[in-house]
């Protein structure tokens, strides 16, 4: 049997970012381990995410596999010292792209304020923008069949989120090594699709906080971003 090792840079990672000292990293990770039935290596990112940092970019498919059946992991949220408004950080995600930014932070002051539904409803928005970016990434618009993946051209418009889902799907073989990452995030975007869709469709759907908590959307981004480091060498938009 191949033991469990934590891979060294994320031990690095943890000592530099924790501000726990190594003992307590140790039995800290034994005690997730041993909690959520997960590697060394997805215990770790259990322990980052709730520190506000990330080693995800150091976990292989087999640490995926290990964090794929957890349904919720209580992470303490990262509350802002505004004078205005303590703003809740529900997704921690830095990027330069105003578009993207300003979503984000729209999610984090939704869930803020108590707007579950709404909050819901905009990190369906978002996680179907990341996929279309994604193909797109994947497949540049110069031929027709590569475009096709991700526009639909009777329409005018980009495909529907759910034949997004089944295209990027259908050519997880396409990202290599990066395969099961695609369709790990392909089967929770898929979850989180279909109740973001009755908060948005039923007027008899109101979203609880418990229901933004159990899909844990930072596991999602963390998936986005893993992908785009080690397929793409470049962090997402």
């Amino acid at each position: 049997m191949v033991k469990d090792r934590l891979h060294p840079k994320i031990w690095e990672k943890l000592i530099e970012k924790s501000g726990l000292k190594p003992n307590s990293i140790r039995t800290t990770l034994t005690r997730i381990k041993k909690k959520y039935k997960v590697t060394l290596n997805a215990a770790a990112y259990i322990l980052a995410q709730r520190k506000k940092f990330s080693v995800a970019r150091y976990l292989e498919d087999k640490d995926w596999d290990s964090l794929r059946n957890i349904e919720f992991i209580q992470v303490p949220v990262k509350v802002s010292t505004s004078r205005r408004k303590k703003i809740i950080e529900i997704v921690n995600y830095e990027t330069e792209n105003r578009f993207f930014k300003a979503h984000i932070n729209e999610i984090n002051k939704a869930y803020t304020c108590g707007c579950y539904t709404a909050c819901f409803i905009l990190m369906r928005k978002v996680l179907e923008n990341f996929i279309v970016e994604i193909l797109r990434k994947k497949y540049p618009e110069n031929k027709k069949e590569h475009k096709e993946k991700y526009f639909n051209f009777d329409k005018g418009r980009y495909h529907d989120f759910n034949v997004l889902l089944l295209n990027l799907r259908k050519s997880s073989k396409d990202f290599g090594s990066e395969k099961k990452i695609v369709e790990t995030l392909c089967n929770r975007a898929s979850e989180f699709k279909e109740t973001a869709n009755d908060m948005a469709h039923s007027i008899h759907q109101i979203a609880r906080k418990k229901d933004i908590d159990e899909r844990n959307f930072q596991v999602i981004i963390d998936l986005i971003r893993e992908i785009y480091v080690k397929h793409f060498q470049e962090n997402p938009p």
